[in-house]
């Protein structure tokens, strides 16, 4: 099977440096992709959407849009994994369920 070409979308990066944490950036973030950490903005790239209003709202010019890349799914192989993974999920929930049941 070809190997699948990386899948190339854009997210919110922040620069160290110019971030002073005032924090504006994760009132404006309307998924919550962006938190103050150690008195530093840092974005979860699972949630950015890049919608760039936290890179419009910075004073400072910390936040910037990068390239991002992550691999898209290989149909078969993936999803098998990702299928027995939920099915062991699964049997872990029922059987904490007869558990709960028991007590």
């Amino acid at each position: 099977m070809q190997q699948p070409s990386p899948l190339l979308t854009w997210k919110a990066s922040v620069d160290e440096n110019l971030c002073v944490g005032c924090g504006k950036c994760t009132e404006v973030c309307g998924t919550g992709a962006i938190r103050i950490i150690d008195k530093k903005a840092v974005v979860d790239f699972d949630r950015c959407i890049c919608c760039a209003i936290c890179m419009k709202t910075c004073p400072r010019g910390a936040i910037t849009m990068i390239p991002y890349s992550f691999p898209i799914l290989k149909r078969e192989e993936d999803f098998d994994e990702i299928i027995a993974q939920l099915k062991g999920i699964g049997a872990q929930l029922e059987e904490m369920e007869r558990s709960i049941e028991e007590l």
